[in-house]
């Protein structure tokens, strides 16, 4: 191919990229954290510190009367001012402790949406012993 047929195509995909209903596409920052207990990150203007995490999951080859959960307690201050703990649950008995994976936080005129990804070790999965890490990501809507 020559090289202005080239740039014509590109010219013409550059606008046709261009055309369309008008609208934007929102991009709502998301970061991803990995802490560790009583290990502190920051974004926008939130504070995160994991405070505590409670593991009950069945281990792997146990007999167990329930499956279990593991909650992370996590303590968010929010412009130094207003503090709060949430509670990110995994596991398949999180929905009798009335906990989810998710949290919805509001805080002044700022939304954000905090979801767990894991908790490890994870005891169903493994008998490895480590450091406890937990694996979560903040959405600002």
């Amino acid at each position: 191919m020559s090289s202005k047929f080239v740039l014509i195509y590109f010219l013409l995909a550059m606008m046709m990229a261009s055309c369309g209903s008008g609208t934007k596409a929102i991009v709502t920052p998301r970061h991803d954290f990995a802490l560790k207990l009583k290990e502190q990150a920051r974004f926008e203007n939130l504070s995160i510190t994991l405070k505590e995490v409670a593991e009950s999951r069945c281990p792997l080859n146990a007999n167990c009367v329930r499956a279990g959960e593991a909650v992370a307690v996590l303590n968010v201050v929010a412009g130094g001012t207003s503090e709060r703990n949430i509670q990110l649950c995994t596991g398949p008995d999180c929905s009798r402790r009335g906990l989810s994976e998710t949290y919805p936080l509001s805080v002044n005129d700022h939304k954000y949406l905090f979801k767990l990804d894991s908790i490890t070790p994870d005891p169903t999965k493994t008998v490895e012993r480590a450091e406890t890490r937990v694996y979560f990501s903040i959405t600002a809507q």
